[in-house]
This record gives C-alpha cells, structure tokens and sequence, in this order.
C-alpha cells in the first residue's frame, strides 16, 4: 500500500505511457526514409546475380567435362591412326618416313611436339612447333590442370608381342579446346549481367510506384499527427490503395492512434486525479499513528510524518533533507548496526524486510518498542527506502500478560500445573547432577467442595487465595509452590542434602508445619471457618522417575491420607503404587471380564434352625480370573461400580441366579416356598429400566415372584429414600420381597426401616462373628433381633460357623441362618445335591 501511494511522480511531468505513445509515430519517417526500394533493388540485384552465376557455373562445369572429354577422343585418335606407319619408320630405320610422320601429327592444332624411338630409345625421328609458350589458361588449372601433357605408345609387331621394336611419343597441348569454351562463357555472362541490370531497374521502378512512395506518403502524414494533441487527426489513404495492405495498415494505424489518444486521455485524468489527491494522501500520511519516514540510498531523509517526528522529537524543517544518522543515536550500537543491515538488505533485496522488535529509550527513562518494516520503492523518480514504524509496547505487555496467565493460576497468581512439572522436572535435573534429595508435597483441602457449595464461590476463592499464602510462607523461596487446579497444591521441595535420613527429617518437619497451618482457623467476613488439608509426600533423589510419575506418587499418598481420617500426612511407599497398579489392572480385567464370561454364581443355603433344611439360598457372584484365580468380591466390586459396568454384570446375575431357581423348581428339587435371595447394588438399583428389567426376568423364566428375595442396603437407602421406595414397592406389588443387608453396619435407621416394604432383615456376619464371648456384639445382636421382631421383620444370620452361635441365636429369636456350620459356597449342581440329600418336608420358616 504505502509502495503505491508514495511511488506518485511529479504531477507536472510527462508519465511513461505517454513517451511510449509518442515513440513510434516519431521514429516512422526515419524508418521509411531508409530507401526501402534501394535495398529491394540491391536485394534483387544480389539474388539475381548470384543466380546467374550460379547457373552459368553450372553450365561451364558441363561444358567443361565435355570438351575434356573430347580432347582424350582427339589425342587417342591421331595417336591410334599413326601406330603403324612409325612401327614401319623405326622397322626400317627410315628417317625419312620418320619426319614425314613427325609432320603429319604436328599439322594437328593441339600437337605441339613429336618423338620416334628405336628398341634402343634412340630417336628416329623428332618436330615440334615453333611456338615457344603453348597456350595456357590459369584459372581453369585447378579444374583440368597444367597445358603440357604427353601421349606415349609403345610400338610392336602385335600388341600381345612382348617384343618392343620402338615408342611413339608426342606433346599435345590440354587448354586449346577450352578457348573457344571461354569466349563463349564471358559472352554469356556479359549479356546474362546487363539482363540484370535491367530486370532490377524495372523491378526498383514497381517497388518505387507501388510501395515506397505510398509509404512516404504515409510517413509525411504521420510527421504532422502529433500524438499528445490529435484533436481527430487521421491517416488518409489514397484510393487505389484503399482494399489492399495500405488500406489494412492504415487502418490499424488508425485505430492505434485513437487508442493512444484514449490512453492519453485516461492518463492525463489520472495525473488530475493524482493532483487533487496529492495532498490528502500527504494529509493521511501525517496523520497516520504510524511512525513512517522515507530516505534514500545514502541516508538523505526525504519525508517524515508527524507521528515520527513527534516520536523522535525532531524539528521538520531541520530534519528533511539531513541524514538519518540523527535517529540511529537513539538506539543501542547493536540495534543500530541491526537497522543499517535491514536498509541494506530491503535495497538489495526490493522485498519488504521485518523488524520485529527493536527498543528505544526515552528521555525519561523508559524504553519504547518498535516493529519496523522496510521496503525499497521509487520516490519522486529516485530510488529511495520506505520504513514504517509500530509502536508495540502496549502489545508486549499484553503478551507478557498472556504469557504469564499460560503459565500462573489466575486466582492465586501461582504456577499452574504446566509451569510446575517443568519445574519439577528441572528439579530432578538438578537433583541426579547434585546428589541432593527433593520431595514432593501434594495438598488437597478436606471437604472443601462442602464449604464452596454452602458458602458460595467468593468464599472459596477467598480460602484458596489464604490457602496459597500460607503455603507460600511455610517453604523456602526456591521452593515452587503451584495449584494444580480446584484445591489442589503441589510443593516442590529442593536441596534436601545428600544424607537420606536427614533429608527425610527435613521434609517430614517441613510438611507437619504445612498440615498445622492448613489447621488454623480462616477468618471470612462475619464468619470463622475450620478448614483442614490431606498432605502426600514422595521423596526424589534421580531421575528413575519422570516428573508424572512422582506427581502420582504423591497423590496416592494424599488419598492415603484421606482415607485415615485425613487433616494429616502420610510418606509415599511403593506399596501403594504396587496396589494401585492392581486395582488399573483388576479395572482393566474387569472389562475383559464381562466379555469373555469370568464372572459365575456360587450358592449359600440358608437353613431353618429347628430342623435344618434348606429353606432358601444367596446368589453369590465370584470372579475366576484366569491368572490371579478367584478375586474377593470386595475388590472387584468397587471397581465394576467405578467403572459404571455394575448394571451390567447385575443384570447377568439377576438372570443366571433366576434362570438357575427355574431349572431346581423344574426338577423338583425346590418348590414355591423356596427364597432365593439376590444381592443388588446401589448403582443397579437406580439404573432407569432396573423395574422393567425385573419383571421381565422373572416372566421369562415363568418363575413365581414371591421366590425372588432381594437384598439391598442401608447406603442405598440414604441416598435416595424416594426412589428407592417407589421402586421397591413397583416390584413388591408384583410379589417380590425384600431384604436388607448388613444390617447395623450402617446408619440403622428405624425411621428409614418403617418407610421401607421389607420383609426380611439379615444380621451382618461381622457381629455375628464374636457372639457368644464378646457381651457388646451379643447386645447388638439382641437388640437387632428384637427391633425385627417390633417390625415384623423375618431375619436370617449371617457368617455362622459354631453351635455354640446357632445355639444363641436361637434363644434370640433366630432361626434362619447361613455360614460354613452347614455349607460354604457352591457351585449349583453341589448345591442341587444338597437339596436333593435332604430329608422331604414342609418348608415354612421364611
């Protein structure tokens, strides 16, 4: 943008399009005054001439080869013919007829001398010509060779006769035929000359007619069309030429010349245009916030708007026209050097070249940011360097601000979870460098989510930002103390010493001061609140350990302890991590579990006291897993409801444990009366389809309701007392009981029991366990078998294993019960073989 607006040139001179424009039609005169006709007549003269040469060559050649050709028919003629009278001469040794002969041959015009040996190479006879130069032609010796030549015949009584009587020997001459051939050549090409001659006079008098002078004529038009004033001028042609190429050319000269004088005419508009804008586009540079200024290649400033002089608190009228240096002094040597190689490299380089930050100091001090931006352009028709300026300090404070919220807690303004393992893995750096011993503390506030949920938001905030300070001051300054996020800190502690014990003393002492500080009292306004924290503590020493693992490390410790009793701190050990890793495993195998079919059904009987039969059963659910055998319930329980998989694996022993109850009423082995007992988890209970997924078993299997006992328990009661008694009573209407499980191990509330459709209560082993020797648990035992009693509840104990236990809880009131005095777990056909074992009979205990 700002190349275009400052690269206008000075309205007041000519732009390039219109020296463009008025190039050709200046040049055209020059062009056809050139004597296109000479140099086509020269043209035609070359060519013809060259032509002629060419052919008449040609033709000496042929002519050439013929008369060489008959110069060897003449030679071999007179030599054939005057064979036999020199053999009669030198058979004879007749001088006379010798000369005679000799005379003959030199009467011939090309023979020029005549010799006749004997058998002894003795002459018989000699003649020559009395010329003493032979006619000679130098230029045709490259074509046929030198003049003198010889014929020489060896003269014998036969020509197949070996024996020589003499030679016949003469000089002929090769050139004599060719003068004629010359004479006749010159001849031809004399008179092939003037032709051209001639035929190039005619051939300049039709070019000068009918191109050279319709082109003059259109040259001397041209002169006197000036281009920048046409006022409609046109080319006029002449019209024997108007259909022909003149007429074409005139009329693409014409339409060239009206398109220039539109382009002209665009551009002077332009240049007014330019005119007029010219001082608002110097009035919006001026007013720009923008620091822009423009110098050239040496240095010489050439604008400056006010932003930049106010900047720089320089004086226009001085600074305009001087050096740049003066601005330069501004800054540092180094960032100086850094400006002079950017303007080097936008001059070089004619790309935009970016500063993206340099610092200039004030006057008062402070520092000012600029980002520059540089680029070579065309300044009032010189080459000159535009650069404009951005004020960017504000934009790096709000950076920095950004930068430091990526990085901090917004609340308490501590590092975040992302700053900290960087931290902290620097700290195990250091750590595996020096030999020294860290640790780290995580911190977790107790119940907090209580507090921020009845006391609001702005409370909590409050406690965090508390919280962050006391912490801040219980460690050292090169400890890094951060929140991870809600209530939870981490407290990265360095520099322990090398000695493990000391280390560990150090940082218990460090920590039990943290857990006292979270103790105090939080003052709020109007209010004082009680607010404890859970600590885990985890040692480092290398780096054998990544900066996540030790952060979990520190976590189990925390949770440990919480589950304590929390407001403490408990030391890492690798046994919790041991435990951990079980409980993923377990989690992970759990879903393998329910794929795969691991999970199965044993059967508990629970018998009538008074004549021991069977009068019902629970359905346990065990786990066979495939490398840690069977798994206690107690731990893969927790984990299937963590995991929200207990609907499913409750449905499967809602169906498995009814399907079973089926199969012993068909085989006659139970009858109606029979209760088989189901435990449901809280999670299943609440499930939406849980009612519907009930009665759909049951119906399936065609099995009477009243046999299916379910049993619940006290926690799912407390949660939701509404839902769990409109469910249970859906299902009792539809002749399901009900039990409640582990009763007195929970909240045991009798409100809650007269609420509920139950129908038996079950004595939880744990109490069971210790009657008749410990008096507290036998009192218990009392008095939950009496308050069943008030209720008209049915009861069953559970975990029986001695006589001496039955015997009690008979006396109490008691006569169901379940435990390995009769039978531990089975498997169904074991407990099939139980049922059928035992002796027939009425079966109405429950």
């Amino acid at each position: 943008m700002w190349k275009s607006l400052l690269n206008c040139t000075d309205p007041s001179g000519h732009s390039e399009l219109q020296i463009h424009l008025m190039n050709p039609f200046a040049t055209t005169h020059t062009l056809i005054r050139r004597q296109i006709s000479l140099r086509l007549a020269i043209t035609f003269l070359v060519t013809a001439v060259g032509l002629s040469l060419i052919v008449g060559s040609i033709a000496f050649m042929v002519e050439l080869k013929n008369h060489a050709s008959l110069i060897e028919q003449d030679v071999e003629r007179v030599g054939m013919a005057s064979i036999y009278p020199a053999k009669q001469a030198v058979f004879r040794l007749d001088s006379v007829l010798g000369t005679e002969i000799v005379k003959g041959l030199l009467i011939n015009p090309f023979v020029t001398a005549v010799w006749i040996f004997d058998e002894q190479n003795t002459s018989v006879a000699f003649g020559h010509k009395s010329q003493t130069r032979p006619y000679r032609a130098p230029y045709l010796v490259p074509f046929i060779g030198e003049p003198v030549r010889y014929y020489s015949v060896p003269l014998g009584f036969d020509p197949s006769d070996p024996v020589k009587l003499g030679t016949l020997k003469f000089e002929y001459n090769n050139h004599w035929r060719y003068q004629s051939l010359m004479r006749t050549t010159w001849s031809r090409l004399l008179l092939n000359f003037i032709s051209v001659i001639c035929l190039t006079l005619i051939l300049i008098a039709i070019v000068n007619r009918s191109l050279t002078r319709p082109l003059s004529r259109l040259s001397r038009q041209l002169k006197h069309i000036d281009i920048n004033h046409s006022r409609g001028q046109r080319l006029a042609p002449r019209y024997r030429h108007h259909d022909d190429e003149f007429g074409t050319l005139v009329k693409a000269l014409n339409s060239y010349i009206g398109v220039a004088d539109g382009l002209i005419g665009e551009n002077r508009a332009a240049l007014s245009a330019a005119e007029q804008s010219y001082s608002s586009l110097h009035a919006l540079v001026e007013h720009l916030p923008h620091l822009i200024y423009v110098k050239t290649i040496n240095g010489t400033v050439l604008l400056a708007n006010r932003a930049f002089l106010n900047t720089f608190e320089l004086d226009e009228k001085t600074f305009i026209g001087s050096q740049h240096d003066q601005v330069l002094r501004n800054f540092s040597a180094a960032t100086a050097q850094l400006i002079i190689d950017a303007d080097n490299e936008a001059f070089v380089s004619h790309k935009s070249v970016l500063l993206p930050e340099v610092n200039w100091a004030l006057k008062n001090g402070q520092f000012l940011s600029l980002e520059l931006r540089k680029l070579a352009i065309q300044y009032k028709g010189q080459d000159a360097l535009l650069t404009v300026g951005v004020d960017i300090t504000e934009r790096k404070e709000h950076q920095a601000y950004i930068q430091h919220l990526a990085y901090h807690d917004s609340l308490t303004n501590l590092p975040n979870r992302h700053l900290f393992l960087d931290r902290l893995d620097q700290a195990l750096l250091r750590a595996q460098r020096s030999g020294n011993f860290g640790a780290l503390i995580f911190i977790d506030l107790d119940d907090f989510k209580a507090i921020n949920d009845s006391k609001g938001h702005l409370i909590g905030d409050t406690i965090l930002s508390t919280v962050a300070e006391r912490l801040t001051e219980g460690v050292r300054e090169q400890d890094t103390v951060a929140r991870l996020g809600g209530d939870e800190f981490v407290i990265c502690m360095t520099d322990l010493g090398r000695v493990e014990v000391l280390a560990r003393e150090i940082a218990v002492g460090r920590t039990t001061r943290l857990v006292a500080a979270m103790a105090r009292p939080f003052k709020i306004p109007g209010d004082c609140l009680q607010v404890s924290a859970s600590l885990g503590l985890a040692f480092f020493y290398d780096r054998t350990q990544t900066a996540e693992e030790l952060l979990r490390h520190a976590d189990m410790a925390m949770y440990k302890a919480k589950e304590l009793g929390k407001n403490q701190f408990i030391l890492f050990e690798q046994e919790m991590a041991d435990a951990n890793q079980r409980v993923l495993e377990l989690k992970e195998d759990c879903l393998v579990a329910i794929t795969e079919h691991q999970f199965f059904l044993l059967y508990q009987p629970q018998v009538d006291s008074n004549d021991g039969r069977i009068v019902g059963a629970e359905a346990l659910l065990r786990w066979a897993h495939p490398r840690r055998g069977l798994v206690s319930p107690v731990e893969f329980i927790p984990l299937l409801e963590a995991a929200d998989l207990m609907h499913i694996v409750g449905q499967f022993v809602l169906r498995e444990a009814i399907a079973q109850a089926a199969h012993w009423r068909d085989a006659a082995s139970i009858d109606d009366r029979f209760k088989l007992s189901i435990n449901v988890s809280p999670q299943q209970f609440r499930h939406e389809n849980f009612t519907q997924l009930v009665r759909g078993i049951v119906t399936e299997q065609g099995i009477d309701a009243n046999m299916i006992d379910l049993e619940i328990t006290e926690g799912m009661i407390i949660d939701d007392i509404d839902h769990t008694v409109a469910s249970m009573n859906a299902l009792r209407t539809f002749g399901l009981h009900f039990s409640i499980d582990d009763f007195g191990t929970g909240y045991s509330n009798l409100n809650y029991l007269k609420q509920l459709p139950l129908d038996t209560l079950k004595v939880d082993q744990s109490f069971v366990r210790n009657i008749p020797h410990d008096p507290n648990d036998t009192a218990i035992v009392r008095t939950i078998l009496a308050m069943a009693a008030q209720l008209n509840l049915n009861t069953v104990a559970e975990g029986v294993e001695t006589q001496a236990q039955l015997a009690l809880l008979r006396d109490m009131g008691c006569h169901v019960f379940q435990g390995y005095l009769y039978s531990p777990p089975v498997m169904p056909a074991e407990f099939e073989q139980l049922l059928n074992n035992q002796p027939k009979g009425p079966t109405e205990s429950l």
